[in-house]
């Protein structure tokens, strides 16, 4: 999926004092004593007796006129208040006014990243309430307990209910509204005569046990929905085919018009577009309009696309429709495919979690680059199976499994990229993609270069950023990270390895179980972290609160090392006794492997919570070998310590970007240029490496004229003293009958981990002929501001159009 929209900040807007006191004091006065109860009563959150949720109906009628870019719509929303709170005010999200101009929140906050959200203001889009009335259902015939009023702030609608709203009580909002649509940008709208609709109706907030979610759409983060039904009843252009969240219970989508037959040949295929064309066009020269209706169930979230140059498939899984739309442009990568990759999507998904729930899936060609996830439909720019099993497993994790993505996004982010991965090497084996389809496009120089698996790319990655200084906990709320590349790293990255550490903690057999449970328990319900948590303990048996609080809410470090291995001969078999030190304040539990000279492997788990700790093995046969974390699997930041030196030699392929983090790399490479002084120079290099940090290099040439034998020693690793991104660098080299040294400190100042300032603080040199000099040089490289920030200038004016009538 996409990123980067959003926080909340939880808050009751506009209640009576009295009423607030009543609930805060009803809530701190009785809480503790009915939450202990009912822990005894029901095991924890089984029963889900003190769960609610508030329930909204949306009915639409909507035009699209591709002509102005714009929605016209009419919309009638039943709310039922299912909570204990009486409320007295309404709040719905207005999500296209984001891109009204340079003053929202949303390109304020862009601004601060140097970014835009569009090339110009002229294709930004908005929404406008036409009108607006909202009804007592228990008075609906009576115009004194209706009211019209409302207020706008950016992309936040209130208005004050006609009476308070106790609960189980309903009121009806009616409302029209004109949407200009933007020109795509993020999630949604037009680029060419393609059109993404998400996020594009007036939505009622999220109200619960914290209050109103009237949150303003922000640059960083997604969204949070009320679970209920829809009826939306869309109007195009006759040529316009529409993929939607839902069912189709009325009109035609115009999906068979353009079915592909995936048996004829391409001649055939060809004539049969064109007569499709040709008919098409005549019901569009006669004014004809698609008027589609679509019916959708517990979701709480409504999108659509529509496009004339759709072309349609269609496969089933277990029964369950699938229906696929692409561009003509896509056909040869999308055909056939796609169906194959979503029938294995779901049931993948119904394998670890549930059976999929709704009455069919739509897989979309989207104009978003990578994709994006609602109920029942996603928008994928590609035929990928990463990205399909991605978007398709968010329907599962932010749409039936549904948290507040601005305030938890490693909930559904973290879980959906976990469970992708989890996919992918299950099906492809330890590389978490198809290589021997890889291999066989690949060049020579791909097919030879060692590279990292996905889990290994990941892994690296993120323990980059982890000791880049910048770390953030990954529970933070997606608006409070210091940039988007934070929100990034954590939610997507740590999130989903958080998941991969609870699986090894928890083990697979327990894991498993508790993804069914959690989806048994909580579909079609909002969950969080306490909810999530509370069936891990439940499944597992075991306490996790040190599990949970360490990495959502710290930043840890992992460490463990090896202590010095006793080994001692007892009768007829062997003693190994294995000390393990905690050398950071992370805590994981941490496996010893121990291989012997017979061959025979033996694993045992210390629980890591000490600072020393040990463990014993008993074998018949000499200990050869002790590893500790041999699957690596619990995020440490050095495997320098966790075993014995091993040396890998290799060749230094071009653009090899290969570090294991379980050996000392030596790589070589010949190197050799002609100049006029020497004629041919020719010699090599020898390049180590420990890890990232840690690089040294050592090269020789012989010029064949000259007969000089020059060379170059360079050293380079981290100053953890003086700062996480602090680096020294030394070398030394001969060059020209003269030796050169020279050193220098590199230190990052920066707010945020993406864009940061790298600074020379000291160099010095001397050379041969005593003509020593030493400087302080400052060097500052700063990231060029962005050139499409906003100009300073007059807000875009729209008109509203008018509309003639016959």
């Amino acid at each position: 999926m996409v990123f980067f929209d959003g926080f909340p900040i939880h808050r009751r807007y506009s209640e009576p004092l009295v009423e607030t006191i009543r609930r805060h004091f009803f809530l701190r006065q009785y809480l503790p004593a009915l939450s202990i109860i009912l822990l005894f009563c029901t095991g924890g959150l089984k029963a889900q007796d003190d769960y609610w949720q508030q329930f909204v109906h949306y009915k639409m009628d909507i035009t699209l006129l591709p002509i102005e870019h714009a929605l016209v719509g009419d919309e009638t929303i039943l709310y039922r208040n299912n909570s204990p709170d009486t409320l007295y005010n309404i709040y719905l999200h207005l999500y296209p006014n984001a891109y009204k101009n340079s003053q929202t929140i949303k390109a304020q906050e862009a601004r601060k990243f140097h970014r835009r959200l569009l090339k110009s203001e002229k294709d930004g889009g908005y929404i406008e309430v036409e009108s607006f009335r909202i009804v007592a259902n228990s008075e609906a015939r009576n115009d004194h307990f209706s009211v019209t009023a409302f207020e706008i702030d950016d992309t936040i609608l209130k208005a004050k209910l006609p009476a308070p709203l106790p609960p189980a009580g309903e009121i009806t909002i009616q409302l029209s509204f004109y949407h200009k649509v933007r020109k795509h940008s993020s999630r949604a709208g037009y680029r060419g005569f393609q059109y993404d609709f998400g996020q594009w109706y007036p939505k009622v907030c999220v109200y619960d046990q914290d209050g109103w979610h009237a949150e303003p759409f922000h640059l960083i983060g997604e969204f949070y929905g009320e679970f209920g039904t829809f009826d939306v009843s869309i109007s195009t252009p006759f040529e316009y085919i529409i993929g939607a969240t839902g069912v189709v219970t009325d009109g035609d989508p115009g999906w068979e018009m353009v079915r592909v037959d995936t048996s004829l040949a391409e001649a055939e295929r060809r004539e049969q577009r064109k007569k499709t064309q040709e008919e098409i066009r005549a019901q569009s020269a006669e004014g004809n309009l698609r008027t589609v209706t679509f019916h959708a169930e517990n979701v709480h979230d409504f999108a659509w696309v529509a496009g004339p140059d759709f072309l349609y498939e269609y496969g089933e899984w277990d029964g369950i429709p699938i229906h696929v739309l692409y561009r003509s442009s896509a056909r040869n990568r999308w055909r056939g495919t796609v169906i194959q990759k979503s029938q294995r999507a779901l049931a993948w998904l119904s394998e670890k979690f549930g059976r999929y729930p709704y009455p069919q899936l739509t897989v979309a060609n989207g104009l978003l680059r990578g994709g994006m996830e609602y109920p029942m439909l996603v928008m994928n720019s590609s035929q990928g199976e990463k990205v399909i099993l991605h978007e398709v497993g968010h329907i599962y994790f932010y749409g039936i499994l549904a948290n507040n993505e601005l305030q938890e996004a490693w909930l559904d982010e973290g879980f959906t990229s976990f469970q992708t991965r989890w996919y992918m090497e299950t099906r492809y084996g330890k590389w978490g993609f198809d290589r021997k389809t890889f291999l066989k496009k690949a060049n020579w120089l791909q097919r030879r270069r060692p590279v990292k698996t996905n889990r290994e790319t990941s892994r690296d990655a993120l323990l980059a950023y982890m000791n880049s200084g910048h770390d953030e906990p990954l529970s933070r709320a997606a608006g409070k990270y210091n940039e988007p590349f934070s929100y990034m790293r954590n939610v997507y990255t740590k999130g989903a390895f958080f998941y991969d550490m609870l699986k090894y903690v928890v083990g697979d057999s327990t894991f498993d179980k508790i993804c069914k449970t959690y989806f048994e328990r909580w579909q079609f319900k909002h969950v969080n972290e306490a909810r999530f948590k509370q069936v891990c303990e439940d499944v597992s048996g075991q306490d996790l609160g040190w599990f949970f609080e360490q990495w959502l809410h710290e930043t840890p470090t992992i460490d463990y090392a090896l202590g010095k291995v006793k080994k001692k001969k007892v009768g007829k078999g062997w003693r190994t006794e294995v000390p393990i030190l905690r050398k950071a304040d992370g805590r994981m539990p941490v496996e010893v492997q121990l291989i012997t000279a017979a061959g025979d492997t033996l694993i045992q788990r210390w629980d890591g919570a000490d600072k020393i700790g040990k463990v014993v093995f008993s074998t018949t046969s000499k200990p050869k070998k002790v590893l500790l974390d041999p699957g690596d699997a619990i995020l440490d930041n050095s495997r320098s310590n966790n075993s014995g030196r091993t040396i890998e030699f290799m060749f230094d392929y071009p653009n090899m970007n290969y570090i294991p983090r379980d050996t000392y790399l030596v790589t070589w490479r010949p190197s050799g240029w002609y100049n006029e002084v020497d004629k041919f120079r020719f010699g090599g290099r020898l390049r180590a490496s420990q890890g990232a940090a840690r690089k040294s290099e050592i090269g020789l040439w012989y010029g064949s004229d000259s007969a000089e034998l020059d060379g170059r020693v360079r050293y380079s690793n981290r100053v953890r003293a003086l700062g996480f991104r602090t680096r020294g660098r030394s070398w030394h080299k001969k060059w020209k009958a003269a030796l050169k040294w020279t050193a220098i400190l590199l230190f990052s100042t920066a707010n945020t981990c993406g864009m940061h300032r790298n600074t020379s603080l000291w160099s010095a040199s001397t050379t041969q002929n005593c003509l020593a000099t030493a400087r302080i040089m400052c060097c500052v490289s700063t990231t060029r501001k962005a050139t499409s920030s906003f100009r300073p200038g007059k807000p875009a004016t729209f008109t509203k159009p008018t509309f003639a009538t016959a």
